[in-house]
């Protein structure tokens, strides 16, 4: 199979473009470079094309022979989004737009589309909790599911970055319907892992670990550090994507939350303890007000995606917090 990756050349991409090798696929990747470090992710054996996804004209350099799309590229940060909303949208919405109009003018390429948990608003603050000394705890819910609302009726923010995602999210889900776009939608809760350059705004296990291992230790929490994620491995996300090409028949036109689920879950404070505990160096906290529209929990119920062909994550958060120190330790990241 011939897959052209969009974002290849970032933290998730370059995890499924060493997967797609490694089980003997072609690998095309669009990337506009722009992160500081991508370059540092260019595998060998893959054929990287620097575009923009915005420019239309870009897409006339992607060679022919496609067999499916993987969708990664887009701003990646809420505060990002909330400065430049036009840059955003551009890049979020109208950005994956060109890539369906590529993907139904080009036989009706397979698209997979890396969503977020953003789609969903502030709301999910209203389901009952409680907390204790480190997180966050739902009284009597263990996960958000698919059918959760991402209207928020005039009544909760999700952020500029939570409407473009959204409006993607809604766009791939209609080429399904309209068109029969072999399209599938992943709503990725907090993915970590190997080539991640993670900065305070977005990556935030791979930016405490940096701080701590090779910084100055000095870490900023907005709110008081008691927010829950589910934590997803970098190589159970490859696997999953490559799977979902492999199988589009069984996946296609579905929408997925796709995240470590209720059994790998991390509170921001609790991450940099157990960062802490691997290395034994002290981090150097400030605590600054909650950031707008931030989910005190999210952690996705990922029943639906698990049920479709047998996947599930396999790598839990202390273990790949160790390897990651470990790379942090090795490389010149």
């Amino acid at each position: 199979m011939k897959i052209l990756i969009f974002g290849g050349s970032g933290f998730i991409g370059t995890n499924i473009v060493i997967e797609a090798k490694n089980k003997r696929h072609q690998v095309v990747v669009f990337d506009s470079f722009i992160r500081k470090g991508t370059e540092n992710n260019i595998q060998a054996g893959v054929e990287y094309i620097r575009g923009d996804i915005r420019s239309q004209q870009d897409f006339e350099r992607i060679p022919k022979g496609i067999d499916g799309i993987i969708n990664l590229a887009g701003n990646p940060g809420v505060p990002w989004s909330m400065s430049w909303p036009l840059y955003d949208f551009s890049v979020n919405a109208l950005g994956a737009l060109h890539v369906l109009e590529f993907a139904r003018n080009n036989g009706n390429i397979p698209v997979i589309f890396a969503s977020t948990n953003k789609v969903y608003h502030d709301g999910i603050n209203e389901i009952r909790m409680y907390q204790t000394e480190t997180r966050y705890k739902w009284n009597d819910y263990s996960g958000v599911t698919e059918t959760f609302s991402i209207d928020s009726q005039g009544k909760h923010p999700k952020s500029p970055y939570g409407v473009s995602k959204t409006a993607a999210d809604l766009y791939h889900q209609e080429y399904w319907h309209m068109y029969k776009l072999p399209t599938v939608v992943n709503r990725m809760s907090c993915v970590y892992g190997l080539y991640q350059q993670g900065v305070e705004d977005q990556g935030w296990i791979s930016h405490f670990i940096k701080q701590i291992v090779k910084g100055d230790g000095k870490i900023n929490i907005y709110g008081n550090g008691k927010q829950v994620r589910d934590m997803l491995w970098g190589d159970d996300v490859a696997s999953l994507y490559i799977d979902q090409l492999e199988n589009i028949e069984k996946y296609q036109g579905g929408v997925y939350n796709v995240g470590g689920g209720i059994d790998n879950t991390f509170s921001i404070i609790e991450a940099i303890d157990e960062i802490e505990k691997q290395t034994n160096k002290k981090a150097e906290l400030s605590y600054f007000d909650e950031r707008p529209a931030d989910q005190r929990i999210y952690i996705s119920d990922i029943t639906k995606v698990c049920k479709v062909n047998d996947w599930n994550p396999t790598v839990q958060p202390k273990e790949g917090v160790r390897r990651m120190i470990y790379e942090c330790l090795n490389t010149n990241i």
